[in-house]
Formats: structure tokens, sequence, C-alpha cells
């Protein structure tokens, strides 16, 4: 973590990017820390700063860089939702494609989360100067309702990203100061996970106790919904599911952007509530990627502008020139009912209606650049494709309009209802309630045109459970959660090892699977974050334990 004397407007509003509207504004001043947060413009430039951040460090974390959407690599890369193209495997996708992870992996250094921390860290500390500077009643007012909303975004923003370190290095740093000195202690050891869990839940409250209730949200900023949804994460991470159901409910009764209350009749009586229409129509489905603000289940979106931060070139699920470096995985290809004709568990399925709206399914092979290429975030049609050589062709299937540019803006979903849902109905199933958990699960089954299922196809919790997960990884892939998802629920060998054998066995080695030892769940320290904190140590075990 590097000390940071120095803070400017101008790298405030352009290095970092844009939520909305205010992200783009001309740079006003730049000058030292001393000279920052005396007035709202100020206030405003800083907010902008942390979410421009916090974008870089999801999407690209490198002005040039290309194939950085680190929340693909984080939350999915080491799932069953993605493998490396062979044509086009670097080190880095080599060693996640086959669990031999390295500190040498660049996604293995969190220093991008910590700068996003350390200006979350100088907005709480700082914000309340700026009524010196600036009276009530006075040109550049911080007013007290700006004040409280901008804090608790910081609150909730140092929550996030604490909570994405928790889940990808379990034990870290905690640091709730910013370095404004250059006399301050940089190096630190790291705290346990369970700390770390616990700071996120203290600055979780904090954020929600500031927020003001029942209102409208502006989805690219973190609200009442957002704040609601990442608390029950982290509660449904310690397995706290009576804690994760109370602020799920606290959830529903926040508004979505379109003013719509996500799920007024769930707010009361666990269990209760959920209807279709708290959820985006089926056959337009992916108007909550394309167009987040009108859609009656968004919570909290990245909104990446090709003009403020260059082509948001992401590896596997972006539709550019730049993409190649993972694709679907074969078994997710596999066992995604296409057609008509595919099965779906135990029965015969209608057309699932994301699977038209998520990725190419035209595609015989998927070696060529844009085979199985990903496509959810783009607008599209549904059109009868024509034949081509090499390629097997279904009817009616979805075609994206914008197939191979880097200068298109892209949604980028963190939160949404859907996930909610699902996440609720493994709350529900893991709290003795397996009639409500089916319910909550059918409304998403419901909704993409497949067979709902039946309490009595489930003789156990763990059935159930695998049943959520299958849904989640259909309903979310591309979003950054499959991998958190089987880490949570300890499902990473199982699902895993034979896929890892399989790989093992086409590459001519020894299939040695996934094998037994969970602390590799977690993911080295980079060799570049132990030489900067000489107080780390490395994760067992990478390190040699």
């Amino acid at each position: 973590m590097k000390k940071v004397l120095y803070i400017t407007v101008l790298s405030a509003l352009i290095l970092f990017g844009s939520c909305n509207k205010m992200v783009n504004e001309e740079p006003l001043s730049e000058g030292k820390l001393n000279e920052f947060f005396r007035s709202k413009l100020d206030a405003d430039a800083a907010i902008a700063g942390m979410y421009g951040e916090f974008q870089s460090a999801m999407i690209k974390t490198t002005p040039t860089g290309q194939h950085q959407n680190t929340m693909t690599w984080w939350g999915e890369a080491r799932s069953d939702n993605w493998e490396r193209r062979l044509a086009y495997a670097t080190n880095n996708q080599n060693e996640i494609d086959f669990n031999g992870l390295t500190a040498n992996n660049s996604f293995a250094d969190w220093t991008i989360l910590y700068s996003c921390i350390g200006r979350a860290n100088l907005i709480i500390k700082r914000l309340p100067e700026i009524k010196t500077y600036v009276p009530p009643g006075t040109a550049g007012e911080l007013t007290p309702a700006l004040e409280s909303s901008y804090t608790a975004q910081a609150y909730a923003m140092r929550a996030l990203c604490y909570f994405w370190i928790a889940r990808i290095w379990g034990d870290a740093p905690i640091r709730t100061e910013p370095y404004t000195d250059i006399a301050q202690q940089a190096s630190q050891a790291r705290d346990p996970q369970a700390k770390v869990l616990q700071q996120c839940k203290t600055d979780l409250q904090k954020a929600y106790d500031l927020t003001a209730k029942n209102a409208n949200p502006v989805i690219f900023y973190l609200g009442e919904g957002a704040i609601a949804s990442i608390m029950a994460d982290v509660y449904m991470w310690e397995k706290d599911y009576p804690n994760a159901i109370i602020w799920f409910k606290r959830l529903f009764a926040a508004k979505g952007p379109t003013g719509k209350v996500y799920n007024s009749a769930g707010v009361t009586a666990t269990g209760s509530g959920g209807v279709a229409a708290d959820l985006q129509p089926g056959t337009t489905w992916n108007t909550q990627f394309l167009s987040p603000a009108t859609s009656v289940e968004t919570i909290f979106t990245i909104h990446w502008d090709v003009l403020a931060n260059g082509c948001a070139c992401m590896s596997g699920v972006s539709r550019t020139t730049n993409e190649p470096l993972i694709r679907m995985a074969d078994p997710l290809w596999t066992n995604w009912p296409k057609v008509s004709t595919a099965t779906y568990g135990a029965t015969v399925a209608t057309t699932d209606l994301r699977v038209k709206q998520t990725y190419n399914i035209t595609s015989a092979t998927n070696q060529p650049i844009r085979d199985r290429g990903f496509w959810k975030l783009y607008a599209g049609t549904y059109t009868a494709p024509t034949a081509t050589a090499g390629y097997n062709f279904v009817t009616n299937v979805y075609t994206s309009n914008l197939v191979a540019t880097d200068q298109t803006n892209v949604f980028v979903t963190m939160y949404r209802l859907s996930a909610m849902y699902l996440l609720y109905a493994e709350a529900l199933n893991k709290t003795g309630d397996k009639t409500n958990a089916v319910k909550y699960l059918n409304l998403i089954k419901a909704r993409a045109g497949v067979p709902i299922v039946l309490e009595t196809q489930f003789p156990d919790q763990s059935t159930l459970e695998m049943a959520i997960l299958q849904e989640r990884q259909f309903e979310l892939i591309g979003e950054g959660v499959r991998w958190f998802d089987l880490v949570r629920t300890d499902r990473v060998i199982e699902v895993m090892d034979p896929i890892l054998k399989a790989r093992q066995l086409q590459a001519g080695n020894a299939q040695v699977g996934w094998g037994t030892d969970k602390r590799r769940y977690y993911w080295p320290l980079s060799t570049t974050v132990l030489y900067s904190n000489n107080l780390l140590v490395q994760n067992a075990p990478y390190g040699g334990q």
C-alpha cells in the first residue's frame, strides 16, 4: 500500500473513469491535500474518484491494460464457467486453468482494491472539514444530507473492497485511516479474515444508518438496496443465515431505479412475497444489462464509458477483438439447454430464454475467436442466421448488433434482484424452509422459460442447494460470482476435481485433479505486494508451509 501525500481534482475526475455525469465534469483545480476538501465540488470530485477507482479495480487495472477484468479472474475464472483458449493462453491463464497459482500471477495483486479503500478513508476523514471552510447557506456548501450520503457511500465502498479482499486472499491488513503524512507506518501485518469481515459489517451498518430510506436510487451509486445486498452477501459468506435473511428483507423494502419497491410483500414474514413482476421479463431479460436504470431489478451497476475510460476489453465477457483469452467451459456449454430438445435436469426443457441473450449458440466449435462469443452486455436482435461453412446453426437465435467494436459503452452488474432471490432461496433452504426456497428458485426458472421444480424432487438440503447453485450459474455467468459460490458452499473440490482431471488428461499431464488442500481456495499474495510490506506473510501453501 503506497503512501499518498497529494490528491488532485484532475486525478479524481479524469484518471479513474465515470459513474455518471458528475464524473465527466471538467477539473476545476489541482493542488495539495491541505487545499482540497474545501467545498462541495471537492467532495463531488473525491466521490467520483472513489467510484472510478472501483471501476478500474473490477474492469481494467492499468490505463493501457487489456483483458484485465479482474472481477472475472477473481470471481469466476477458477470455476467451471470458463477455461483458457489454447491458442491464446498465457502463464496467468495456464496457472488458473490448472489450479497452479503462483505469487507471480498478475491477478494476485490487491493493490488497486487498497487504493480504492484509501480514497474511501480520505473521504470519511476529511468530509466533515468542508463546513469549516464553507458555512451553511453559502455557495459551495456541502449540505448535511449530502455529507451523510457521501459518507455512507464511502463506508459502503470500503466494506465492498474489503469483502472482495477477504474472499480472495482471506486474512488482510485493515486500514481505516488515510495516508496523509510521510512519517506514517506503511507496513502492517494481516488481520484475520473474520476481523476483516467484521469490519465490513461495521462499515455497512454505518452506511445503512446514514443512507436515506425509500429513495429512488441512482444505480451507479451505493444506496439503500446496494448496502443491504452487500450486507446479506457478507452474512451468507459467514453462513449466518438468520442475519442474512434480515438484510434480504431490508433490501426488499428498498426502491429500485424505476421507483418500484423491490419486494414489498417479502418484507414482513420470512419467505413471503416474490412475484414475477419483481423481475425483468424473460424476453427482455438482458435489458437490465443494456439499460439498467430502466429495469425493476437493478441494484448496483458500473457504467464503463468508453470515451472517459477507453475500451472495456474484458476477456471472455466482452464483444471486442481483444477478448479471446478465455471461453465458456466445455461442461457448461454442453449442459446448458440451448434448444427445445435439450434436457433440463431430468425433464425435456423449453428453450432457456437467457441462453440466446447471453452468448453465441450458433457455433459447432469454440476454437475461433468469436465462437461461443459472449454478448450478454450488448444490444442485439432475434434473427434466423444464415448458414456458414464450418458452423452448425439453429434457428431463431439472438444476434448481437455489436460484435467486434471496442468503442461501446457497457454496464457491468454488481448486484441485481435475480441474484439476491437465488441467494435468499439458499438462505431459506439452510434454515429449513424448503417450500419458500423452492418458490424463489422457481421465480427465476419460470422467468427463464424452463420447467419449475417441486419440493419432492429434493430429498435433502444438499440437493436443493446444488439446484440453486446451478441456477445461479446459468443466471449469473459473467457477473463474477460462480467461484465465490463454490467456495462459500464448500463445493470447489466436488465440482472442480473432475474438470481438472479432464484438463490434465487433455494436456498429457498426470491426473491429480484439484487435490484436497482447501487452503488453495485462496489466492497467493503477489510478490509485488509482499515486497511493499515486509510484515506480510504469504498464504499457505504458496509460501511452502
